[in-house]
């Protein structure tokens, strides 16, 4: 889909053991609460290894839900290797218990995009604080290929319409996934020498939609200088196009006392994961 020139990955044993590499990288950071994205099940183009089970098996005693957020029966696209079935969701696992889940729909393309960006939505997590308010997990994974900037703007709006609300109830925020924009507004130009008019799925994100009382985190710990996200275009090195586009948007009564992205040499993944450490206030 980056204009590369495989859909599927190589092999079967590939997607497990880059999947158990991602596991041990959970582990080795011990993290109270994990948020994936593209978690594969029942899936063409990861030989049908089920990658969200692989996720909760690894971590037993954590509380999970988990959205579809990626379903097709079979995609004939491209030609040369066929997209095939395709099954992936958004999975959110914590220490904490989760104490319910929502699943909700962001508004998808009408074009003939929609046929590879079926169901995009997001995933509301809640969990019981100490002082009867509730921490709210928002899982996020917003539209990229062929998608137009008015659409993006309405999933945005969606989702920061359901953050405001949670926040009024007196609820504590924390919003987190792969955004699909330039995350830190200019990581394109910091990142690359260059930047080719086809890279323009990658557009600054709109703060100015982002509502009162919120706050996109963008003060990484080590600056801005690992990107979380590189093009799929050929296979990694220094010269491939690379960018951030993951990371956490958190409510005022949410502390964050550091933010970095990990920096992993995209060996694992095409996402470099991003880490918050944060207090609720």
């Amino acid at each position: 889909m980056d204009g590369g020139t495989q859909s599927w990955a190589n092999s079967k044993e590939s997607v497990i053991h880059c999947t158990e590499q991602d596991i041990a990288l959970l582990k080795e950071h011990h993290a109270d609460m994990i948020l994936i994205q593209e978690a594969d099940f029942n899936s063409t183009r990861s030989y049908y290894v089920d990658q969200k089970q692989m996720f909760i098996d690894a971590f037993p005693n954590v509380s999970s839900d988990f959205a579809v957020n990626y379903h097709s029966a079979f995609l004939f696209y491209p030609p040369y290797q066929p997209h095939g079935a395709s099954n992936a969701g958004l999975l959110t696992m914590s220490n904490i218990q989760i104490t319910s889940a929502l699943r909700r729909s962001l508004p998808v393309a009408e074009s003939f995009s929609k046929f590879i960006d079926l169901d995009r939505c997001f995933s509301v997590s809640r969990m019981k604080t100490e002082n009867g308010k509730e921490l709210v997990v928002f899982n996020v994974h917003t539209s990229a290929y062929g998608t137009d900037g008015d659409l993006q703007r309405q999933q945005l709006g969606r989702l920061f319409g359901d953050m405001q609300a949670e926040y009024e109830k007196g609820n504590y925020v924390i919003c987190g996934g792969d955004f699909n924009h330039d995350f830190a507004g200019n990581s394109k130009e910091v990142f690359n020498k260059e930047v080719p008019a086809f890279y323009n799925w990658a557009a600054p994100f709109p703060d100015e939609l982002i509502p009162q009382h919120f706050s996109k985190l963008t003060d990484y710990k080590s600056g801005l200088t690992v990107p979380s996200c590189r093009n799929c275009d050929k296979p990694y090195s220094k010269d491939c196009f690379v960018l951030t586009v993951d990371g956490f948007i958190v409510s005022d009564n949410v502390e964050a006392v550091s933010m970095d992205v990990i920096d992993t040499q995209f060996a694992y993944s095409d996402h470099n994961p991003v880490e918050l450490t944060f207090r609720l206030k």
